[in-house]
């Protein structure tokens, strides 16, 4: 069963898609009317926002599972140790105490902490779900899909989002790069397969709690 965290993603990545299928369609009708604008900019969106997508869901998912989780296991090193950094420290740690939900503070905090939290590298989303004892989760998910490449089709759609959001996608001599849409829509497809099976490993983790 998926992740609520996963139908809130697909969601993303479907608008994703119809940008850069709208890029398409309006390019096609340009060939016939050159009054009609096709600004490769959707596509620089479409770019950013599946990005943003995959951000929102590392951080969703992990919030989602973490109370199921700490009611089952044991805390250990790297757990306490992330706990620690939300801000669960041992004033915080005694206030829960005399809460009626403590689980709900802790996934507060944790999910508070997060939202901040950068999680567009792929070494950093692998130690996240580490004290969910998933290891290289990043790999197992590339693994799963048989392709060798898809990690590195993701990671260039990280890397352009990167050059759109911080300079504006111009080159060093301030010229605009170009953006092809059939790529972009093949990264972004990719991007979708890499969270479903993520999705997919962290799913069957849980349900054998």
């Amino acid at each position: 069963m998926s992740s609520k965290a996963y139908t809130k993603f697909i969601k993303s990545i479907k608008r994703c898609e119809e940008l850069a299928k709208t890029y398409t369609i309006l390019a096609e009708a340009r060939k016939q009317n050159q009054q009609i604008p096709a600004p490769k900019d959707i596509v620089r969106a479409s770019a950013t926002l599946s990005v943003a997508a995959l951000d929102a869901y590392i951080t969703d998912v992990f919030t989602e599972y973490l109370v199921p989780y700490l009611k089952k296991y044991k805390t250990d090193a790297s757990l306490i140790e992330l706990l620690s950094d939300a801000g669960l420290d041992t004033r915080e740690a005694l206030n829960l105490l005399s809460m009626d939900r403590p689980y709900r503070r802790i996934r507060t905090l944790v999910s508070k902490y997060y939202s901040s939290y950068t999680t567009q590298r792929f070494d950093v989303i692998d130690k996240l779900f580490l004290p969910y004892r998933l290891n290289k989760i990043t790999d197992n998910a590339q693994n799963m899909s048989g392709r060798k490449s898809l990690k590195s089709s993701v990671q260039k759609l990280i890397s352009r989002r990167h050059e759109i959001v911080h300079a504006g996608d111009y080159n060093a001599h301030g010229k605009i790069k170009n953006i092809n849409e059939k790529q972009i829509e093949t990264r972004i497809k990719d991007l979708e397969i890499l969270v479903n099976n993520i999705d997919n490993i962290i799913s069957n983790r849980m349900r054998n709690l």
